[in-house]
């Protein structure tokens, strides 16, 4: 069986071989190659490229790009532009997250076959989705310059800040709409996810470090430094999947809500999320939209009761001229690397002769691989027809990005 995975970022299909018992994710799309796009461009144009890798989160592509440029340049950015950052990374949860839910995930859940149908099916959950979706393309317009690809941010800080009227209509907004969050959050948390036991790495970055516990024992932690990432998520290359596959240490991982919640701890344990099954990412997406919706708040309150710094550092005396910058993207750890050349100009005018990228996804493949292979294993007395139909639910649970994945 070779079936076509709809409502997905991108386009890959499902294989599974019935008389080995086997499962394989093959990702058909082209590759597109960023990281050579980007040898021979300036500093200053790598934040402006690389957000074109993906039209769901390149927000998290842009500050990626952004802290491994001020990294290599020995930058050291103000208060002001940490905050003004963290409430990007914000809105870029928010919108991701109920993107996925309300318009790819959960109509398998919900006995509809599309997002829209949940205008019929259930009105307030309807106009919860279109309000947070609302609320969180106002923080990317309102704080980056548009929804979609930001135009605001520069290396050492941002070219326009937000008046603090325009913060204060904005914090009107979020809290206005944080009941329909928390509706969000209170509509997933009453679904039956299928069973599932799969033991995985999940790995998520906590400061200067990877931190990673098993599914199966999330107290047990592992760290690693960020500035080694290239030794603890190993890529590989398979002959059937135009994207590599990640691996922690050699060992299947998970990254994204489910194990931010794990490693993090910032949950209500009433929610009873079980870390072994990864189906249980949908409950970890609208957790994390109420987590980033309040935090949100936190953070424009503390920027209204401060005086914003509207410099932008454009040099430093301790530029190695090679950087790393990485964030926690919706679907997981995102890591940029850069070098520069020091013979072609100074500051933002150096030229790129280096660029690598691991996106979330790509670290998700094996797992996706290795949890499909587990449902097939332990479902029992299933038609053909329903084994499918819950290996591409559980393949949507990760939200896989794969247009990320070839960047």
């Amino acid at each position: 069986m070779n079936e076509f995975i709809a409502k997905i970022e991108g386009h890959g299909n499902l294989t599974i071989d019935w008389k080995k018992n086997q499962v394989k994710l093959n990702i058909h799309e082209g590759e597109r190659l960023f990281e050579g796009l980007l040898v021979g461009r300036t500093a200053e144009e790598m934040h402006w490229i690389t957000p074109r890798i993906c039209g769901v989160c390149p927000t998290a592509h842009n500050l990626a790009s952004l802290t491994a440029l001020e990294d290599a340049l020995g930058i050291k950015v103000n208060k002001t532009t940490v905050l003004l950052r963290d409430l990007m990374q914000c809105g870029q949860m928010i919108q991701s997250h109920a993107l996925h839910l309300f318009f790819l995930s959960l109509p398998d859940y919900l006995g509809i076959d599309r997002g829209t149908e949940l205008a019929q099916k259930n009105p307030n959950a309807f106009k919860s989705a279109l309000a947070l979706k609302g609320v969180s393309d106002e923080i990317a317009e309102m704080i980056a310059g548009r929804s979609v690809h930001p135009t605001r941010t520069t290396i050492g800080g941002f070219h326009k800040i937000p008046t603090k009227n325009v913060l204060e209509k904005l914090l009107k907004k979020l809290e206005k709409t944080e009941r329909d969050a928390k509706n969000a959050l209170e509509l997933v948390s009453k679904i039956n996810f299928p069973e599932l036991k799969v033991e995985l790495q999940l790995a998520a970055q906590e400061n200067e470090k990877i931190i990673a516990v098993s599914s199966n024992n999330i107290k047990g932690r592992k760290e690693s430094l960020i500035k080694n990432y290239k030794e603890t998520i190993e890529e590989e290359v398979r002959d059937y999947s135009t994207a590599k596959f990640g691996k922690y240490r050699g060992e299947e991982m998970l990254v994204g809500s489910l194990a931010r919640l794990a490693i993090y701890g910032d949950y209500d344990e009433k929610y009873k999320i079980d870390f072994e099954n990864p189906f249980y990412n949908n409950l970890a997406q609208a957790i994390e939209i109420l987590t980033y919706h309040q935090k949100a708040q936190k953070i424009i309150k503390e920027l209204l009761n401060m005086e914003m710094d509207k410099k932008v550092i454009k040099s430093s005396k301790n530029s190695s001229l090679k950087g790393i910058g990485t964030t926690e993207a919706p679907r997981g750890g995102l890591y940029h690397e850069v070098y520069l050349d020091p013979s072609t100009g100074s500051g933002f005018n150096n030229i790129i002769t280096y660029a690598n990228i691991i996106t979330p996804t790509v670290q998700n493949l094996t797992s996706i691989e290795k949890s499909a292979q587990a449902l097939l294993e332990q479902t029992k007395n299933r038609s053909k027809e329903e084994l499918e139909r819950l290996i591409i639910m559980l393949v949507r649970a990760y939200d896989p990005c794969i247009t990320c994945s070839v960047h």
